[in-house]
């Protein structure tokens, strides 16, 4: 066993998937048919290989992982959540920094689930996306990181709040800067809702600038030469806006809180 596991997991995706699928239970042949879509002869040899490793036995009629089994099930399948996500979009992948994330969130990236690489024409470049803004509206609640400056982001932020959306925000010191100077009113605007909260993020790092929603995880991930390129990811998996939702207190953790409009004048330490 100790010389073929290796193999035996890792060189065949028929049987890596066959663990991964028995890792939510025991399953009999014509459940395991119906999850593959595929006909019974062809998982034979593939379950005989891995009841030989004694990592999957029969029981009862139905197919279940051994201890290790499981074990080597669980420690697995993080690694195929990842290399499913990259492969995707191995381009848009290895173009982005990643930096700034910390490493337990880069451990988890793989539960970034059914994610949509999106890139709008240049008619639309500077519009935000229909997915997006529809996510928005229909939300309970909103976090969102602004590394990007988007003229169009803090009115859309300003309506929701007063309908009621419950909103944190963080905002990179250069964005911020950016909206004091251009549109003072409405950073004012913000700090006096009743139902938005501001935090200024002032570490030397460069975070993607992220949107959580009730049903969306959206990030505009800097490239590998620090620059915006307009691609970003969206996905709608439960998963993903875990993973999001984490990623976001996380920054919002190394941030200071911005308690009210008066503290921005040119004697406050938030300047």
């Amino acid at each position: 066993m100790e010389s073929s596991l290796i193999e035996t997991i890792w060189f065949s995706e028929k049987r890596r998937k066959i663990l991964l699928l028995l890792l939510d239970g025991p399953k009999d042949p014509e459940e395991m048919k119906k999850a593959f879509g595929v006909p019974w002869r062809s998982l034979i040899l593939p379950l005989k290989e891995l009841k030989e490793e004694e990592l999957v036995c029969n029981s009862e009629g139905a197919y279940k992982l051994s201890d290790i089994g499981k074990i080597i099930a669980e420690s697995v399948r993080p690694i195929e959540s990842i290399l499913n996500l990259f492969e995707k979009d191995t381009d848009y992948w290895v173009k982005r920094d990643m930096k700034a994330i910390p490493q337990n969130l880069l451990d988890r990236i793989g539960e970034i689930e059914d994610c949509i690489i999106a890139e709008p024409d240049l008619n639309d470049m500077f519009e935000p996306s229909t997915e997006f803004t529809t996510a928005l509206l229909g939300s309970k609640h909103v976090y969102s990181l602004f590394s990007i400056y988007h003229p169009m982001y803090s009115p859309l932020y300003i309506g929701l709040a007063e309908k009621g959306t419950k909103i944190s925000i963080v905002l990179t010191e250069p964005v911020f800067k950016r909206m004091k100077e251009d549109r003072p009113e409405e950073i004012e605007k913000m700090l006096h809702s009743e139902t938005m909260e501001l935090f200024l993020f002032k570490k030397e790092l460069f975070p993607p600038s992220i949107a959580v929603t009730d049903n969306l995880f959206f990030a505009s991930f800097f490239n590998s030469h620090g620059m915006y390129d307009h691609r970003d990811i969206m996905s709608f998996s439960q998963s993903s806006l875990k993973w999001g939702e984490d990623l976001f207190k996380h920054y919002q953790k190394m941030a200071d809180k911005i308690p009210n409009y008066e503290s921005l004048d040119d004697n406050s330490n938030m300047k």
